[in-house]
């Protein structure tokens, strides 16, 4: 298996989610990465349940961001954690830290010090808020960010609660922010010897997340709204009830509706406004009633059949144990058994959804086992 940062060194002194994430992608690229963790451990070890012997263990949390690893405990309030953790620094390649600024230049992780001390080190760090914002010293988790960034406010049926997402996706492109901005630094030096600080605040990656919605904003004006499972430029792209369950259907051309539009017994000829996306938005009640009062005569297999046979994008929606356990090699091959020295028990987990010469990257240890 490809292993491209093989020859690079990260120290890990992240907890919870976005910077473990991160550093978890780089391991199974190849990086050798210490996770050094505070005495208590890293706060997820205890989120559960599930745990894996129902309530101890390892839990869900922690294996879901930390393979591929090594760990140890050091304390950085004591001076000779601080002094273990230098001495580290001195072949490290990458630091990576998710400490409120404030905090960290207190226990000497600062970039200017880190700098001065280490001139080749690379200082990732993430923060709830930039340092150049008035809110830099807030703490920021995934649920809070969620609530500021205007993710909640966009998120639930149109006359429903404000409302979270499912995962704590907020970290995840935190942390695939931060993968990607260490990498780059990385391919910096080696051009010209120079090391980067960079900083990755989850309140700018939620923003970033929001893509066509900030941009529509932008463009208007408007306060964007909840949709539901519908999209609020595109018709018909949402689910739609059928005898047997739910099916998402989504149409992404005008072609396609077309071909829809005979299914449903459409004149369009009568309606040629929607023939065009537009028109169709802007009679979205109308269209979503004729395509639901068709979808609900019928079985889930009966409208997937018609959209495969016509090329129009659609699924009936799943469960996420349905999808990982009867569906491998069908829609994904991201399951990846890892082998527990200690225990002697194959413990599953899922790769990274890239593929570097047609192999799915997994770094081959397991997460580490809390030895405090």
């Amino acid at each position: 298996m490809p292993k491209p940062l093989s020859h690079f060194r990260i120290v890990d002194l992240s907890c919870v989610l976005a910077g473990p994430f991160s550093t978890q992608l780089l391991a199974d690229f190849g990086a050798e990465v210490q996770k050094l963790e505070p005495p208590e451990g890293d706060p997820t070890r205890g989120w559960g349940p599930p745990f894996e012997d129902a309530e101890s263990g390892e839990s869900a949390y922690f294996r879901c961001a930390n393979r591929g690893k090594q760990s140890r405990t050091i304390d950085l309030h004591t001076e000779e954690g601080r002094a273990d953790l230098f001495e580290l620094l001195k072949d490290a390649d990458v630091l990576v830290e998710n400490f409120r600024a404030d905090s960290a230049d207190r226990l000497g992780l600062g970039w200017k010090r880190l700098h001065a001390k280490f001139p080749r080190l690379i200082l990732a760090s993430v923060r709830g808020f930039a340092s150049d914002v008035t809110a830099s010293r807030r703490a920021g988790y995934d649920f809070i960010i969620q609530a500021e960034s205007g993710w909640m406010a966009i998120t639930g049926e149109p006359d429903g609660r404000p409302m979270k997402m499912g995962v704590a996706l907020v970290d995840v492109l935190a942390g695939l922010y931060c993968a990607n901005g260490i990498q780059a630094a990385l391919l910096h030096r080696e051009r010209t010897g120079e090391a980067m600080h960079i900083e990755v605040p989850l309140m700018e990656a939620a923003l970033a997340g929001l893509v066509n919605v900030a941009a529509g904003a932008l463009m208007t004006g408007q306060r964007p709204g909840r949709w539901g499972n519908a999209h609020p430029q595109i018709v018909p792209y949402q689910t739609f009830c059928c005898t047997d369950g739910d099916v998402a259907i989504a149409v992404g051309s005008d072609r396609q509706f077309e071909v829809l539009a005979m299914w449903l017994n459409l004149d369009l000829e009568a309606r040629p406004e929607w023939r065009k996306n537009r028109g169709r938005v802007q009679d979205r009640e109308e269209l979503v009633a004729l395509i639901e009062a068709r979808t609900q005569a019928s079985t889930v297999e009966e409208v997937l059949a018609f959209c495969e046979a016509n090329a129009i994008p659609a699924s009936r929606v799943r469960s996420v144990d349905e999808v990982l356990f009867r569906h491998g090699g069908e829609l994904h091959n991201l399951l990846q058994p890892l082998f527990e020295s200690e225990t002697g028990e194959m413990i599953p987990t899922l790769a990274t959804p890239l593929l570097l010469n047609g192999e799915r990257p997994c770094a081959p240890l397991p997460p580490p086992r809390w030895n405090p």
